[in-house]
């Protein structure tokens, strides 16, 4: 799957150590599956630090799957209203290192043949890991992109130029590539892979 947008921006941990923080609240959608921590500047977890979940000042470990780019607690099933849900653990300070334009993201499935004398014909496959790769332009300022080449960086690919829907995700740049034209301003062309899962953000 390919997907294309206008806009992106980039976000890189700065140089304070991950930072604790307990029991902080969490806000659901209106699906209430979906619980992302209230405080905006504690929503990139720590992905080398545990996250505790409670549910009604009780910790849980099953039912749900952590979102660490975002702080967002993704359940099973739809909790009760009246559920307050909760989360400690460590976040990362970030700070915009860039934009980008013209994105591009592939979402990638790896399968494994498991084709056997019972196949028949036709060779059998079975889905095994997902990924993401991507591409993007920027217009050269600095040497901030080809300083974070083989740096681990968060990418937000915004869909649209009017609102919030884009997808988000730890990345890592692996090519940054510069041209220029005569009366054209200087641009980089960059490519990054996913370390980890990409989200949508609706």
């Amino acid at each position: 799957m390919a997907l294309h947008g206008k806009l992106g921006a980039v976000y890189v941990q700065t140089s304070d150590a991950p930072i604790v923080f307990t029991d902080e609240a969490t806000t659901a959608d209106a699906t209430l599956k979906r619980f992302t921590i209230t405080n905006d500047a504690k929503r990139y977890w720590d992905k080398n630090t545990d996250v505790t979940v409670k549910k009604n000042d009780v910790a849980i470990t099953t039912g749900f799957h952590l979102e660490y780019a975002g702080g967002v607690v993704v359940f099973d099933d739809a909790q009760l209203i009246t559920d307050v849900i909760t989360v400690s653990g460590n976040y990362v300070t970030v700070a915009q290192a860039g934009s980008m334009f013209n994105w591009s993201l592939d979402i990638t499935l790896d399968t494994q043949e498991k084709t056997t004398f019972a196949s028949g014909d036709w060779r059998e496959y079975d889905a095994a890991l997902l990924g993401f790769s991507g591409s993007a332009e920027a217009y050269w300022g600095d040497d901030q992109f080809f300083q974070a080449l083989d740096e681990e960086v968060i990418i937000v690919l915004y869909i649209n130029e009017t609102g919030p829907v884009a997808y988000e995700g730890y990345a890592i740049f692996n090519s940054d590539g510069i041209t220029t034209d005569v009366n054209e301003l200087i641009k980089e062309d960059i490519e990054f892979t996913g370390d980890g899962p990409i989200y949508y953000r609706g």
